[in-house]
């Protein structure tokens, strides 16, 4: 296990760090030019990006240790949701998305409240990031036999079944979301997280597009698959 995140590490980050040499290697030759300094530019921009990535994983680590759970409050996992979801709402208005809620009533739980607007935050920017224009993302959360649910669903292209399964690795991006910006560890984060609170991460298909639920009961009818397959994006 520790080989292969270490050889995902190693693949991920390789292409970035090589880009930032022949940045500088430019720069270095042509200091006096608009080509040098853009050069410098590009490359703090990319050595950024690495670092945006060590931090991630780093916060990932200290998150299945437990380092967190000293923070932990009593709280509604709604409010916290509701949150989240006005904070996007004036980039889902701007990218012609429409964002709603269903949270109508109190979603207890004990938790770091921090890390949880996190997570949510880190799915709505997933569903808000791979998808069309004239897209319905919803923020959703009821009360069950078992405690609480909390859904974050979109009417979108979804994921290809045989990437559903792996949406939470590390690093992994599905379909073209390997060409897309980014560290490809927000799944991986919210699965994190999610365990880290005693919630169930789970991926279904939303008929069209994708639903993740989080929920402190286990449902039948869809395969859990944070345990297995913790870390990444679509």
């Amino acid at each position: 296990m520790l080989a292969s995140t270490s050889a995902d590490i190693a693949h991920d980050l390789r292409k970035p760090l090589a880009g930032v040499l022949r940045r500088l290697e430019v720069a270095r030759d042509d200091l006096s030019s608009g080509v040098g300094r853009d050069a410098i530019g590009d490359a703090i921009s990319d050595v950024e990006g690495v670092l945006d990535t060590f931090n991630a994983l780093l916060r990932i680590g200290q998150i299945e240790a437990g380092a967190r759970r000293a923070a932990f409050r009593p709280l509604d996992l709604a409010e916290v949701a509701r949150e989240v979801a006005e904070a996007f709402a004036p980039a889902a208005e701007d990218e012609g998305k429409t964002l709603v809620t269903r949270l109508d009533m109190l979603l207890p739980l004990a938790g770091d409240k921090e890390l949880l607007a996190q997570m949510i935050a880190n799915l709505v920017d997933n569903a808000l990031g791979h998808t069309p224009a004239g897209v319905r993302i919803e923020v959703g959360g009821e009360r069950t036999a078992a405690g609480i649910s909390l859904w974050v669903s979109d009417n979108g292209p979804g994921v290809a079944p045989a990437d559903v399964g792996a949406i939470f690795k590390r690093f992994y991006r599905a379909g073209e979301a390997h060409r897309s910006s980014g560290t490809g560890l927000g799944l991986a984060l919210v699965a994190a997280i999610a365990d880290l609170h005693g919630l169930d991460c789970r991926a279904s298909d939303n008929g069209p597009g994708l639903r993740i639920r989080l929920a402190t009961a286990v449902e039948e009818e869809v395969t859990p698959i944070s345990k297995a397959c913790r870390g990444a994006t679509r």
